[in-house]
Formats: structure tokens, C-alpha cells, sequence
């Protein structure tokens, strides 16, 4: 469903400070899939993040979904980026919930509401929450809008363990309704306990591609993608 095709990303192109971020990237996401990209500072997620998110443009290289450029589909893409309370808009829950989707059924708000476990919160105004519970706003507002694909950037980063077990409930569950998951992280239990397959992304280049246990149980890999390997 997601298909990317020698991908290049450099900041600063034709200047002595120009970076090469992205470097010859190629790979496949499949219907129902949920794929963790791990790697140190610096290796290039985020970058590969908001390319697929529509918020920069890559120099060279394709990137469909469902057939299409992602540019035409991201309608279909829902982008949870670092900063998420930058993402809420509305006075209330309710509201952020509803934002800009104009299907959501009454039936359907106070589903979601149960889902997220905000109820109680519904009337309440998003900022004044708790972190984890903002965070659970705005993955909520994704969430109705049923995308075929959720994008996630260091989504646990600050979250406390009540919480961390509530986004791996919500992520779940997207899942098993046959949503797409594509995660940025250096939460390696995290990885270990939601993900099908692992990407490791250093310096810009894939260094490896494969199922979860194959890629975290390799201590030497996931060293040489920058990370700590989980005990």
C-alpha cells in the first residue's frame, strides 16, 4: 500500500553546509502492517517522517500510496509529528475530536471518546490536559478520520507508563481494524512489543529490514544503528 523508490534528501543542496539526510532509500509497507524505523539522532526519521507526511519534498525518488503519489493522497495519511499539542485546535475534546470531518456520526464521537478513555474530558478544553491525555486527543482526531495510514514520530517520548500502555491499546487496535502503522522511535520496548518488522535507518541508508525479533534480538545491529539494545 506504501511504496518508496530511491528516495534522496539533502538540506542545504549546492552549499558547503549541505547535508545528504536520506540516502537511496527503497522499501515496501503492506496492508495491515505495522513497521518501527529506529536509529540514532540524526540517522534521518524524521526526515523520512514528514517527506511521507507531505511537509517537505524529497529530490529525487518516488513515493506511492495506493498506486498514487503521496502528494495527491494525503487525505489518507495521518500524521502524528513530534510537538502534537501543536496540533490541537479547538476549545474542547468534543471539538478536536470533530475537526475538520464533517462524517463523524454523534454514535460514532461518543465511541471514540470510550476508546481514547476521555469521556469525562469531552467538554474539557485539550491544553489544559495532561500530556498523555493530549496526546490521546490528537490521535483520537486521526483516528476518525479512518486513515489507510498513521504516521508516528516519537510517539512515547515524556509518557508514563499508564500511558505508554494506553498507545500501545490504541495502536493495536488500529491495527487489528486493518490500519497501517509506520512509527519513528527510540523506544526499543516499544518496537519490540507493537511492530511486525523493524527498519534501521543510520546515516541515512536502511542497514537492515526485517521482522521484529530478527533485527532486535541482533545486538551487533542494533548497535550499529546507534541504539542500546533493550535487556
Amino acid at each position: 500500500m506504501l511504496e518508496l523508490q530511491h528516495l534522496f534528501k539533502t538540506f542545504n543542496p549546492g552549499t558547503p553546509d549541505a547535508k545528504l539526510a536520506l540516502n537511496d532509500l527503497s522499501f515496501a509497507v503492506h496492508d495491515g502492517d505495522f513497521v518501527t524505523i529506529i536509529g540514532a539522532n540524526g540517522a534521518g526519521k524524521s526526515t523520512l517522517m514528514n517527506l511521507l507526511g507531505g511537509l517537505t519534498q524529497t529530490q529525487q525518488g518516488s513515493m506511492l500510496l495506493a498506486g498514487q503519489p503521496v502528494g495527491k493522497q494525503l487525505g489518507k495519511i495521518g500524521y502524528l509529528r513530534q510537538e502534537p499539542d501543536l496540533m490541537l485546535l479547538a476549545d474542547t475534546v468534543r471539538e478536536e475530536l470533530c475537526w475538520k470531518n464533517h462524517t463523524i456520526t454523534q454514535e460514532e464521537l461518543q465511541q471514540l471518546l470510550e476508546h481514547m478513555n476521555l469521556e469525562e474530558y469531552a467538554d474539557d478544553f485539550p491544553l489544559a490536559l495532561s500530556k498523555g491525555q493530549r496526546l490521546r486527543v490528537v490521535l483520537g482526531a486521526m483516528l476518525a478520520k479512518k486513515p489507510a495510514l498513521l504516521l508516528l514520530d516519537e510517539p512515547t517520548t515524556g509518557q508514563d507508563e499508564q500511558s505508554l500502555a494506553e498507545i500501545r491499546r490504541l495502536l493495536l487496535a488500529y491495527k487489528e481494524q486493518g490500519g497501517s502503522i509506520f512509527i519513528c522511535t527510540h523506544d526499543m520496548e516499544l518496537a519490540a512489543q507493537v511492530a511486525d518488522r523493524v527498519i534501521v535507518l543510520c546515516a541515512g541508508q536502511i542497514i537492515a529490514d526485517g521482522t521484529t525479533e530478527e533485527v532486535l534480538s541482533n545486538k551487533e545491529l542494533v548497535e550499529a544503528g546507534g541504539l542500546t539494545p533493550s535487556a
